[in-house]
């Protein structure tokens, strides 16, 4: 049977929000279990794993965005996420456009999950850009300088021959599957999302992040720490911030369910006295 698509990175039954990493391209859930054990108690960490690596190395690369969709909006409702308590998805990189198509389709097919977004360290692009499809079509030679530009694989692992082959692999399979997600429509969302990036980050700008607000209906927050495209694992700043993003979730949820009781009370009160 395979792994799970999203899967528990510490068990926390008693935490007040749930949290989903989604991934970058040429990446794995590891470096999120990590910052997932930094996080305070009261948040519950979940993270995604795509096929061909960590858990799931056994399993064949996927590149096909519906499956790859499909599959974590399973996972999402297998393990009840959003469902009585407050959801907070994090999308780094290609897990940004990961967790944006995700969270259309829970707007859509699930509008009474509470949940909110993180966009991170992705630039907004419109579908049909021309040179979207560039990436999918990169030599060994060119995803190599890639990687190094991002300079989020230790050199130790690109300098061995069989990991630098395995590795490649990966990322050739993630930037078609980018691609493929860049082309998919953007539908304006009615989603509390934050855009979050690095000052230093050379792959994706301030203002293409700023981007984004074209795709909400609702005004959107924007943090920019210190550090690169993996500001991410690197600035002391971040924990202390998904926290309070957390919180404010948590309380705005609570609000809301409080005032949707008082109105449930109030209408049966009124009931009963139309009865009587």
């Amino acid at each position: 049977m395979p792994n799970p698509v999203l899967f528990p990175a510490i068990e926390r039954p008693e935490a007040e929000i749930q949290l989903v990493f989604l991934h970058h391209a040429g990446g794995s859930s590891y470096p999120y279990l990590q910052l997932a054990h930094k996080l305070s108690g009261f948040i519950e960490v979940y993270c995604l794993e795509l096929a061909g690596r960590g858990a799931r190395f056994s399993e064949p690369f996927q590149a096909d965005v519906e499956t790859v969709l499909s599959d974590i909006c399973t996972s999402i409702k297998h393990l009840g996420l959003g469902d009585n308590k407050p959801l907070l998805l994090c999308g780094h990189s290609l897990g940004a456009e990961l967790a944006y198509q995700v969270a259309y389709r829970l707007e859509r097919e699930a509008p009474e999950k509470q949940f909110s977004l993180m966009i991170s360290a992705r630039g907004f692009i419109e579908p049909g850009t021309l040179g979207s499809e560039r990436n999918e079509v990169l030599s060994d030679a060119d995803i190599l300088r890639l990687l190094e530009q991002y300079e989020g694989t230790p050199s130790e692992v690109l300098a061995d021959p069989e990991w630098r082959k395995y590795v490649i692999g990966v990322m050739r399979n993630d930037l078609s599957l980018l691609a493929s997600l860049s082309r998919l429509p953007k539908p304006v969302l009615n989603v509390q999302t934050h855009l979050v990036g690095g000052n230093q980050d050379k792959r994706v700008p301030v203002s293409q992040l700023a981007e984004w607000r074209r795709a909400f209906t609702v005004p959107v927050t924007q943090k920019i720490f210190t550090g690169g495209h993996f500001y991410l694992f690197t600035s002391d700043e971040v924990i202390p911030w998904i926290e309070e993003r957390a919180r404010e979730l948590a309380e705005q949820t609570s609000v809301r369910l409080s005032h949707g009781y008082l109105t449930e009370c109030r209408c049966a009160l009124n009931d009963s006295n139309q009865v009587e």
